[in-house]
């Protein structure tokens, strides 16, 4: 586990410093999109499914959350040859938002259906971790996060920085860019969770059948986004094809990410069990 979390933060790191060169015709921005998006999503995964404390797993998965937009930032002063502020405050402010609709609906299922990721068959879900490591984690977790904060604010230049700043920076203001980014962000978590059923909770034997199944699911539903999308907000013209095509090829990429992470997980023994409650629990004799 701590090895593939190593490569994917490696990887994603290195990806996030390249994709603000993307960002200047439609094509490749849909496909930056569906990168950051399955990194993002991969990142709550870790932080509300896989079993353990969630108190401890938290600093960790903000500290993966600021690193990642340190990349962008960093990306973004290349890319501009100096550092923007506003371009890396709503960078932020888009991240996090992303973040936050990412994370809680994951974290209210895991604590509705009791769905975690575990390794191997073991349902023991109310194993207390030692108190004395638990605390060295949280602590460790924290200060690490500390230092990356420290880091991204000293990459932002000395200017005036608020919330409304960043909030206008990010356009979210824009009630109908909120409404396009909602609607990406609901389709994306409905492509996206059935990679991670398919992957982890599935017999071995039915896992192609449900890949199969799911691309022409997540074509239908691309889509259906799509013109949906195009009714609200219209004026795609000749562009029309170009954004079709981006769409489909941005969910189909969250979705391929989200498989290899999720398979890679199978490999090395985890799997999608559902928890038993404690009062259920019955001691034998």
């Amino acid at each position: 586990m701590g090895l593939l979390i190593a490569v994917c933060c490696v990887v994603f790191f290195i990806t996030d410093v390249a994709i603000p060169s993307c960002f200047d015709d439609a094509f490749p921005v849909l496909v930056a999109m569906g990168i950051l998006t399955a990194q993002l999503t991969v990142i709550c995964v870790w932080g509300t499914l896989v079993r353990g404390t969630f108190w401890i797993r938290l600093p960790w998965t903000l500290l993966l959350l600021v690193i990642s937009w340190c990349g962008i930032a960093w990306g973004i002063t290349i890319e501009k040859g100096q550092a923007n502020t506003d371009a890396m405050l709503g960078a932020g402010i888009v991240w996090t938002f992303g973040f936050v609709t990412s994370f809680v609906p994951l974290k209210i299922a895991a604590m509705g259906f009791r769905w975690q990721i575990v390794q191997g068959s073991d349902n023991d879900s109310n194993a207390i971790p030692n108190s004395r490591y638990a605390i060295r984690d949280v602590m460790t977790g924290t200060l690490l996060l500390a230092l990356s904060m420290a880091i991204g604010r000293a990459m932002l230049p000395t200017d005036d920085i608020s919330f409304a700043r960043a909030l206008s920076a990010s356009e979210l203001d824009d009630p109908e860019l909120l409404v396009v980014i909602t609607i990406y962000g609901i389709v994306s978590l409905l492509v996206k969770l059935p990679c991670i059923w398919i992957a982890l909770g599935e017999p071995a034997k039915r896992i192609k059948l449900g890949i199969g199944i799911w691309f022409a699911y997540c074509v239908i539903l691309a889509t259906l986004e799509f013109a949906l999308l195009n009714a609200i907000v219209g004026g795609v013209g000749s562009e029309f094809g170009e954004l079709l095509i981006g769409m489909l090829v941005s969910h189909q990429i969250m979705g391929a990410i989200m498989l290899a992470v999720c398979l890679s997980l199978r490999g090395m023994g985890y799997r999608l069990e559902r928890s038993l409650p404690q009062n259920s629990v019955v001691s034998p004799g």
